[in-house]
């Protein structure tokens, strides 16, 4: 918590979900360590004020929710993910109080979502509901199935709202007109083909949310493009971390592009 207008969205954000979910909320504000032989007491003041104040909010939003503050020294995203570990989930806002106009992803929001042991949700941008009720949608990949539709139903029945599930897979495209109807056949197979492994990914959870509404689809496209599509109306994106071990990508590039471009908070599911 940062006093920032994305983390203060956040923390709304964040209100909400410990309402429905019924735990409580704990609010951090990390403060840089003083330098040498100067204390940082009026900063001190001005943070435990901040935290007061974020108490407030949560407690006049959302009834009963337990919110306390908590005060660090020292790099606030190395904070967060030493707190993450006794947390069922960490909440941030894309970018902070020292943010530059036009990053897509702040410092810490990079740092906490990339090293995070746990679900991180990023909040910054938060749809308000307009009529009916708005979907949650799943992205899957073909490492964090799992982890993404366990968040994504445990999500869809805590708001009561439908789970839309999409799976982008990019088929080749049908060029040559002399063979296009044999290239066509096949590529209905293989359509069908991954709808029959979504449908038989999704058995289980059916059964264990039965409240939940699911529609699922393969798309022919790119992940990077669909998902920030489909989820035009969403209010919640669920997409895995698409870590391809490259320490220069850590978060994978869907996912970063998840991030900037949908218009909803997005949860980046860890496995439990």
């Amino acid at each position: 918590m940062d006093g920032s207008e994305a983390g203060t969205r956040a923390l709304d954000w964040a209100a909400g979900e410990a309402g429905v979910r019924r735990v409580a909320l704990r609010l951090l504000h990390a403060l840089p360590e003083p330098r040498a032989g100067r204390g940082n007491g009026p900063e001190r003041d001005e943070a435990r004020r901040l935290l007061d104040r974020a108490e407030q909010r949560v407690r006049r939003r959302v009834e009963g929710v337990e919110a306390t503050g908590e005060l660090v020294e020292g790099d606030a995203a190395s904070a967060l993910v030493a707190r993450a570990r006794d947390a069922g989930m960490v909440v941030v806002g894309t970018r902070g109080s020292g943010g530059l106009a036009g990053l897509m992803l702040g410092s810490v929001a990079f740092k906490v979502a990339a090293h995070s042991p746990v679900t991180v949700a990023l909040a910054s941008a938060v749809r308000e509901p307009t009529t009916g009720r708005p979907e949650i949608v799943a992205g899957l990949d073909g490492t964090s199935a799992g982890a993404v539709l366990a968040e994504a139903f445990r999500e869809a029945s805590l708001w009561q709202a439908p789970l839309r599930v999409v799976h982008a897979f990019r088929f080749f495209q049908v060029p040559d007109p002399v063979h296009s109807a044999e290239l066509a056949a096949l590529l209905r197979r293989h359509r069908r083909a991954e709808e029959r492994r979504i449908e038989e990914a999704l058995a289980g959870w059916r059964t264990r949310f039965p409240d939940v509404p699911v529609t699922a689809e393969v798309v022919n496209d790119s992940a990077r493009k669909a998902l920030p599509r489909v989820s035009a109306g969403a209010q919640l994106v669920v997409v895995g971390p698409h870590d391809h071990r490259d320490p220069l990508m850590p978060l994978g590039s869907v996912t970063y592009t998840v991030i900037h471009r949908c218009g909803c908070p997005v949860l980046i599911a860890r496995p439990a």
